[in-house]
């Protein structure tokens, strides 16, 4: 079963690894296919898909990661990773051409992956969910508890 700490990060490396085995597979396609130029635009459509639907993932999974365990770091797997399938998906194709578009989106696919991975390891050493109380109420709390073993440790 899918916990929610870990729901958006597995979403999330699922359709990264989708992307990037689409990526490696196409060279292939284009060689074994006859229909190469449908292939071509196939590819284009597809790499708009993916965007489309990491964007919200990554998102989400960094959001629900970092109230957790508030480590900026994820960011250097998500924030690049992003970009570069963005740019390959949107304006990347005509610029990079082909071959340079699913190079860019292979390498943001893995950055994604090994943000996704180590958001989802950060979150699973946090044993304890976000804290909702105030610094105040922790503090109080923690000093009754002291002073009360302190009481009975005279008795």
């Amino acid at each position: 079963m899918l916990t929610e700490k870990s729901r958006w990060d597995r979403v999330g490396i699922w359709l990264s690894g989708i992307c990037l085995v689409h990526c490696l597979l196409l060279p292939l396609a284009l060689v074994v296919l006859p229909v190469s130029a449908l292939v071509v635009t196939w590819h284009e459509d597809v790499h708009v898909v993916f965007a489309v639907l990491l964007v919200p993932t990554t998102a989400l999974a960094f959001y629900q990661g970092y109230r957790r365990h508030r480590q900026k770091r994820v960011l250097w797997g998500f924030g690049p990773g992003l970009a570069l399938v963005l740019l390959a998906s949107f304006p990347g194709h005509e610029a990079l051409g082909v071959l340079g578009g699913t190079l860019v989106t292979m390498l943001g696919s893995a950055l994604l992956i090994w943000g996704h991975w180590q958001n989802w390891r950060l979150q699973a050493r946090c044993a304890v969910p976000p804290v909702t109380e105030s610094k105040e109420q922790a503090t109080a709390g923690t000093t009754e508890s002291a002073s009360f073993y302190t009481i009975s440790e005279k008795s």
